[in-house]
């Protein structure tokens, strides 16, 4: 090899080198500070399923994502901020297009309560496994591990 070619292997080296660091810090990148609990109440891929999914993203609030009957076509819900519902701490969601109607979300001892302040009508959600034991194929590694976790960022994160 010639000293002349050995320079323009330089040059190149030199163009490449800051694409080669970028790609390889985006591919190699940490994950985000994602975290969900879900909570949800009937049978999956039935119509009368209904879940609540609550996400926090670098240690903050993001969004409340609610999903209903067999195609889980899924709505992000406002968050209004905290409320109380029968004596206990809890926060409202708005449902979008609802003309002010709003539900009134409160962690108790078997799940969440809530509360449709419009017809003053009550469903218990239950804490829904992300990580189904023995079940490697559906693994969810930004769902709460189980429900004293999940209780916990929703106090932590929704409740103030």
């Amino acid at each position: 090899m010639r000293k002349q070619d050995m320079g323009e292997y330089i040059v190149f080296w030199d163009m490449i080198k800051p694409f080669l660091l970028v790609s390889v810090l985006l591919l190699c990148r940490l994950d985000q500070d994602v975290k969900v609990a879900t909570w949800s109440v009937g049978k999956p891929d039935t119509e009368t399923y209904e879940s609540l999914s609550f996400w926090v993203k670098e240690n903050h609030r993001a969004y409340v994502r609610y999903a209903h009957g067999r195609s889980e076509q899924d709505t992000e819900l406002q968050w209004l901020g905290p409320d109380a519902s029968t004596g206990r701490k809890a926060f409202r969601v708005s449902i979008p297009q609802s003309g002010g109607c709003c539900w009134v979300i409160a962690p108790d001892s078997a799940g969440i309560r809530v509360t449709d302040r419009r017809t003053n009508s009550t469903k218990t959600f239950y804490w829904e496994d992300g990580n189904p034991s023995g079940d490697s194929t559906s693994s969810c590694s930004i769902c709460a591990l189980d429900e004293k976790e999940a209780q916990s960022w929703l106090r932590r994160y929704f409740m103030r």
